[in-house]
Order: structure tokens, then sequence, then C-alpha cells
């Protein structure tokens, strides 16, 4: 048999790819050092190239260095790209999982004198061990929705598992084109197995860009989500807001409500109980906002103590009852200061996107309806109604001084509405 694919050069090949990529992996884990996942995949690249190094090294015969611990390292290799990406994804590590496959392979290779003399029997193991470690690597990627999220993520999967079906299609290969002895080189082999040799070096090459570009993406994917996510709530700030809300009144123009909401009195809150008690105050106050609305809603921190929120398939009813529930709620909240007990309240404007072409128009007979709350008393709601005009809807309001607000606010003031009663 001639070698028409240098199995040697193909060794060298993978192996420098090795260490080019656990040396990138290594630098990349020395400026994040939080990011556990590069250290693993760096070991891992590393690791597997000690063990190529080992296996260039066999001979005709059975040697513990170079047939046991040499593909040993190489399982061991595989599994700890496993780990990393369950370190990437934030999941509990598996060590004992990942350690199963070296050291079965140690033993039986080095206990087993049957396996220690047959080729044949060493790939049948080796082969099984590296398509199981691939299948845990495929599937801890189309597992988990973090992974969903990254393009890239499916390229390292096809890799994998195209890497692992390959090696347990040497099985029957082997049993029917068996090697020429050893598989030391300068022994002429099949061409199966020169080609599988070569499909290494891609795999090598492949696997480590892929996982180049999935850290890439992720790293895009924070700062992208730090762009459009309030630092001090956690909730998506006013562009993001605003992006998905001119997004949802352009596919869906007649449905939902937007709810903007204003928390009452805060300067005061501020003043008399420090900016950091008013920062709790924001942060507990998103927290009642995200639990409130469905689950398909959109929220935003607006701009200090002003929050929005889009409900997408809410009716007139139905936005009442979620903006009423939020304020019933802030208002039941009492939270424990050096200086008291504090209670906040929230005053909530509604506007309906079937009576709204644009973005602008929903937010300013919202912002409308809001004022018409706080100039009403505040811990309120109102919405507009049918004709535009704003009207009480719930809260802790007398109906006399909801009458008298209505008909002090006319149609012009309130659509040209665009500051907040003093003291907020």
């Amino acid at each position: 048999m001639v070698d028409i694919l240098h199995t040697p050069t193909i060794m060298l090949s993978s192996f420098v790819t090795l260490v080019i990529f656990a040396a990138f992996f290594g630098f990349a884990w020395r400026q994040e050092r939080k990011s556990l996942e590069l250290l693993l995949w760096s070991l891992a690249f590393a690791i597997g190239a000690v063990g190529f190094v080992l296996l260039t090294l066999r001979g005709d015969g059975y040697n513990f260095i170079t047939i046991s611990l040499g593909n040993a390292l190489a399982v061991l290799g595989l599994a700890m790209i496993w780990l990393g990406l369950r370190a990437f994804d934030n999941q509990p590590l598996k060590i004992a999982s990942a350690l199963v496959g070296p050291l079965l392979w140690i033993v039986v290779t080095y206990s087993s004198d049957y396996v220690r003399e047959s080729v044949t029997s060493r790939i049948v193991l080796y082969s099984i061990l590296i398509f199981a470690y691939s299948a845990l690597i495929a599937h801890e990627i189309f597992r988990s929705e973090n992974f969903r999220k990254l393009p890239s993520s499916y390229i390292v999967a096809f890799v994998f598992a195209t890497h692992g079906l390959l090696y347990l299609a040497r099985i029957p290969l082997i049993l029917i084109w068996p090697l020429a002895g050893n598989t030391a080189a300068g022994t002429s082999q099949p061409l199966w197995y020169q080609l599988l040799t070569f499909e290494l070096f891609f795999h090598s090459l492949a696997g480590g860009f892929a996982f180049f570009a999935m850290v890439k993406e992720r790293t895009q994917q924070r700062y992208k989500l730090a762009s459009e996510t309030d630092a001090l709530t956690g909730v998506p700030n006013r562009r993001s807001f605003l992006a998905q809300l001119e997004t949802h009144l352009a596919t869906q123009p007649a449905k939902g409500a937007l709810l903007y909401l204003d928390i009452d009195h805060f300067k005061v809150i501020n003043d008399r109980y420090g900016h950091a008690v008013g920062d709790q105050v924001l942060v507990e106050f998103a927290g009642i906002l995200s639990k409130a609305v469905p689950r398909d809603a959109l929220i935003a921190r607006m701009g200090g103590e002003e929050f929005a929120a889009c409900l997408p398939q809410a009716d007139r009813a139905d936005a009442i009852a979620i903006a009423d529930s939020i304020r019933t709620a802030l208002e039941a909240r009492r939270l424990s200061t050096t200086k008291g007990v504090l209670s906040a309240t929230v005053s909530i404007g509604i506007a309906f996107a079937d009576r709204h072409e644009d973005v602008h128009a929903i937010i300013s007979a919202a912002d409308a309806a809001l004022y018409a709350a706080k100039a009403a008393g505040r811990n309120s709601v109102w919405s507009e109604d049918p004709s535009g005009v704003p009207q009480f809807a719930a809260g802790s309001i007398a109906p006399a001084e909801t009458a008298a607000t209505l008909l002090s606010l006319s149609p012009a003031r309130i659509s040209a509405a665009t500051r907040r009663p003093t003291g907020s």
C-alpha cells in the first residue's frame, strides 16, 4: 500500500495547530482571568499537543508512555474542551465524567494483554471514547439556549459531531480493512486511515477557529447588552426600548398599550433619605415592574425615576389591571432605612396603540395621561379615553377630585404637557 497522504506530516501539522491555539487561548485567559473556559481550552489544546508528540514516537510494539499515556492525553484534551463549553455556559463542571474516559483507556490498555497486543481492539476502544466525548460536546451546544444565540456555536457542534461520527465509522472499517501492522510512522496504512488522520488536522484547525469566533460573538453580545441596559436597575434603557417599541408598532400597529410610570416625590426621597436609598427604590420598582408585566412585555427605565412598559397584547381592561397591580405593589412595599421606614407610590399614564401611528405620538399620549395623574394627586392610574382625553382609571383619588381635574384639563393642555408638577 502507498501513502497518498504523508501521515507523519499531517500529525506534525496537527501538533503545530494545537500548540498555536493553546498559546492563543492562554494569552486570552491572562487578559480575562475570570473566563475559566479560556484556561480550560488552552490546557485542552496543550494536552492534546503533548499527546500527539507521544503518539508520533510509537514503535512496533506496546509502550505505556506512547500508547497508554499518549492516547489518554488525546482523550483528556477532548474531555477538557467539553468542560470548557460547560464553563462557557456557566454550568457546573463534571470533572469525574471528564476523567473517566482517559482513566478507562489507561487501565484497559495497561492491564489487558489482549488489548495491548491488538491494534484493532485499541482502535475500537479509542474510537468509542472519542465518539462519546464528541457527542457530549455537540449535545452541550444543542441543549443550551445561550449557545443558540451564537451562530458560530453551530459550527462547533457540526465539527465535533462529524468528528465523533467519523471515529465511530473507524470500527467497521478496521474490521473490514485492517491496518498493516502498527500505526507507527513509516508504515503504509489503508486509505481510510490516512484520510481520517487528515480529518484530525482539519478538526483541530476548524475547532480552534470556531471557539475563537464563539468567544468573539459572546463579547459582542455583552457589549451590545451593556449599551442597551440600564446599569442601576438591569432593565433595558431608553434607546433599546424605543427601538423595540418602534418595531412593535410597525408590525402590530393596532395592538397593545403603553404604560408610562413615574415614581412620586422622588426628589423628596433623595433629599430626605439620600441618593443611595433613592437608588434602592429604583431597583425595587424595576423588580416590581418586571414581575407584574407579561413575559412578552417590553420594559425600560426611561431616565431618572421614569419607566415605561409596552404590553403588546393587552386591551384596555388588561392594561389598567396590570398598571394598578404595579401601583398597589409599590404602595405596599416597605423599605427599612437608617432614617426610618420608607414607602413610595407611583403615577401611571396609559395610551393605546390603535390610536397612534408612531412612537412619538403614543409616548406623548401616555405622558399626557401621566401628567393628569400627577396633577390629580398622584398614586393613580390614568388612561386616554376614546376621544384622547385622559381619564381616571384606578388608584387612590376621590371621585370629586377626578371630576374637577377632568374639567380643568383641556385636550390642548394635555397634548402639550411635557413636564411634571413640582416634586414629581
